[in-house]
């Protein structure tokens, strides 16, 4: 039975571009040596193919990711970018969650939503050999997949925290559901550099 074994992971530390926060920015020292000791761990794994998003830092991820994983095929894809894959209920967020929620346009949810309905669509595909694929991608888009393989409802993805260069690890058969063997590994990274993003009470 041919399975597809997706390695998703999220980009690495950056600054952020104040013109463009949501696409933009460039890693930064610390995203560069969380990006190569991610390489390292990735290095002895058989994959199929690279896909990245084409936002900077995913773009910067990826070319670092590729001194551990020579001659590997690559290529972009705009449905990896970021985005906002659902519109959960106001029962189901937090106070701060809805105030994020309210002020984004509707075109922002609605496009949102279809292009991770596609990237899930697009890389959960089965074919007639097995794969595993490397996709350097974003921590909303991670965290969907995970809620999308689990079955979890619309508010699910909001659950998961994702650090930088933390790995999951879904794999996906024809015939039978999903299964999801890790998520936000970053065993590979030293404590200082795991989930510094986040307060100190998301940090493990």
């Amino acid at each position: 039975m041919p399975s597809r074994s997706l390695y998703l992971v999220r980009h690495a530390a950056y600054d952020e571009d104040p013109v463009d926060p949501l696409h933009g920015g460039t890693l930064n020292d610390v995203g560069m040596t969380q990006a190569a000791a991610l390489g390292e761990r990735l290095a002895k794994v058989e994959f199929t193919a690279i896909f990245h998003s084409t936002s900077l830092r995913a773009v910067e991820t990826a070319d670092i990711l590729a001194f551990s994983l020579p001659s590997l095929p690559r290529e972009g894809a705009d449905v990896l970018r970021e985005c906002v894959p659902t519109r959960p209920a106001d029962a189901d967020l937090t106070d701060s969650q809805r105030d994020f929620f309210a002020q984004l346009p509707a075109e922002v949810v609605e496009s949102g939503a279809i292009q991770a309905r596609e990237a899930v669509a697009r890389f959960s595909a089965v074919g007639d050999v097995d794969r595993i694929d490397l996709l350097v991608t974003h921590g909303n888009l991670i965290n969907f997949f995970v809620a999308d393989a689990m079955g979890a409802p619309a508010a699910g993805w909001l659950r998961p925290v994702d650090y930088h260069c933390g790995v999951t690890v879904i794999r996906y058969h024809s015939d039978v559901p999903p299964r999801v063997l890790c998520v936000n590994d970053t065993g590979h990274l030293p404590a200082e550099l795991r989930g510094i993003e986040y307060p100190p009470d998301l940090r493990c």
